[in-house]
């Protein structure tokens, strides 16, 4: 659930680009703002990981969350951010992480856990918006699998819309090769 700890308040600011501000835009299917915002303050969100927040503009207040985030690939410095105006009480698209619970049968046997999909995208409501979803792995053994199928009911307000049959999770066997040069002869 999205709480008010996790969400943090940016004004928009209009004038031009300069080295402490980032030109972004706003938008959805009814809406579309270009405007700057401080550098540090999406410094602020990018350590927190929290890509729900406030935009102000004036006296109006949106909800949006960060669709992309465009780099200088040279300097590693952002150049660009596009954020997504959710409107309350509407279903938007967007990933959710996965996160894994305890540890597997598999890993204890000297398995370790593959992680394929680490990311799902999702159609959900605000009210029901989570950054993570917890998939419990304790009772995997080396070869199981978790495919997108059996977690699809994880909760009834959130729609995943990966292919049912993806697989998230698998537990592998190690596999130690050592070549021998001594091979028989004849």
């Amino acid at each position: 659930m999205l709480n008010k700890k996790n969400i943090l308040n940016i004004s928009i600011i209009n004038f031009k680009k300069n080295n402490n501000y980032i030109p972004c835009i706003i938008y959805n299917k009814y809406y579309n703002k270009k405007f700057y915002i401080s550098l540090l303050e999406i410094n602020k969100i990018l350590k927190k990981k929290d890509y729900i927040i406030y935009i102000k503009n004036n006296n109006k207040k949106f909800i949006s969350l960060i669709k992309d985030i465009q780099y200088n690939a040279l300097r590693n410095k952002i150049i660009h951010i596009d954020f997504y105006k959710i409107i309350k009480n509407k279903s938007f698209k967007t990933f959710i992480n996965i996160k894994t619970k305890e540890n597997s049968i598999g890993v204890s046997k000297g398995g370790f856990c593959y992680i394929i999909l680490n990311k799902l995208k999702i159609k959900t409501k605000l009210k029901y918006y989570n950054k993570y979803i917890y998939i419990n792995i304790n009772n995997l053994d080396i070869g199981d699998k978790i495919f997108v199928k059996d977690i699809v009911n994880y909760n009834k307000n959130i729609k995943i819309l990966n292919n049912y049959n993806n697989v998230i999770i698998t537990i592998k066997k190690y596999n130690i090769n050592i070549n021998n040069n001594n091979e028989n002869s004849k």
